[in-house]
């Protein structure tokens, strides 16, 4: 059942990469916009939460475990912050494309910290959607700027990792339902730091009459990002961080496939850039589809 759930991250994602991509570039004044006013909207999330309250297993919740579930959802917008800069520095597919510094690097993380032991046809498979995703973003790097996003993206992929672990120890103790709630937590609190400085909510208070006028979008794309969190953390819990991170390795072809529409439907000039290298982007999707079916 991970299996689904996992494969679904990806398509939400590769949806999320390519719309913030076009906030960042043409509605944010600055980047750090894109966690408050995700964070703003993911609040929607706590509107079941008094009918849900009376199922939580308040007595089952240490300290300890609460403390990981909230740094685990600061960790998420800490990462998230990161993605929004690196995506001023390049375009949506190399930077998702950089998150897969994640899988490669996770199975490690988890043999050490988890005692996990994958079997070699999954660590096969790892290896083949890491290496094709590394591609992707060879196929589309711009010299200039690669080693910003790059930069941005290592810390951003660490900030992940250590997430992935922490979830894995939160769900291997508690409910899914406990688990949720006190991740998302932490994520809401990440998310409304940058507003407890007086310059950031002045800047905000400037834009509020632009922001506004782009709010169907933002409650879309926030809609899709909880989506994807949810899926993401549910694959989590019913199955390996080191897979489900493997699997999610494929947003960077859902990024080019979403970005190839976009252009060509919007009869963007710069379609051409979407779609350069098509044939060895294609023979990358089929691979990272045989990578899928090697970890699962």
């Amino acid at each position: 059942m991970w299996i689904f759930f996992a494969m679904m991250t990806p398509v939400l994602f590769g949806l999320v990469h390519v719309v913030d991509s076009y906030c960042v570039e043409d509605v944010f004044d600055e980047p750090w916009y894109g966690v408050v006013v995700g964070c703003v909207i993911s609040m929607i999330a706590l509107i079941p939460f008094p009918y849900l309250a009376p199922f939580i297993q308040w007595d089952s919740l240490s300290g300890s475990i609460i403390l990981s579930g909230f740094v685990a959802g600061l960790l998420i917008q800490f990462s998230q912050l990161l993605y929004f800069y690196a995506l001023d520095f390049s375009e949506p597919g190399i930077v998702a494309a950089y998150w897969n510094f994640v899988p490669a690097l996770l199975p490690f993380a988890a043999f050490y910290i988890l005692s996990e032991l994958l079997t070699v046809r999954s660590y096969v498979g790892i290896g083949i959607l890491v290496v094709s995703s590394i591609c992707f973003c060879l196929l589309d790097s711009k010299p200039e700027t690669k080693i910003f996003a790059f930069i941005l993206m290592v810390i951003a992929s660490i900030a992940q990792i250590v997430m992935f672990l922490l979830e894995k120890i939160v769900y291997s103790t508690i409910s899914f339902l406990d688990g949720y709630y006190i991740i998302l937590s932490g994520l809401l609190v990440g998310g409304l730091t940058p507003l407890l400085f007086k310059q950031s909510r002045g800047k905000i208070r400037d834009s509020k009459k632009g922001l506004l006028s782009f709010w169907k979008v933002f409650v879309v794309v926030e809609l899709l990002n909880l989506l994807a969190l949810l899926s993401s953390q549910l694959a989590v819990y019913l199955g390996s961080p080191s897979l489900v991170a493997a699997v999610e390795s494929m947003i960077p072809a859902y990024a080019f496939l979403f970005t190839a529409a976009w252009f060509y439907f919007s009869k963007n000039k710069n379609i051409s850039d979407a779609i350069n290298y098509l044939f060895a982007k294609i023979v990358l999707v089929f691979a990272m589809g045989v990578g899928v079916v090697l970890v699962s």
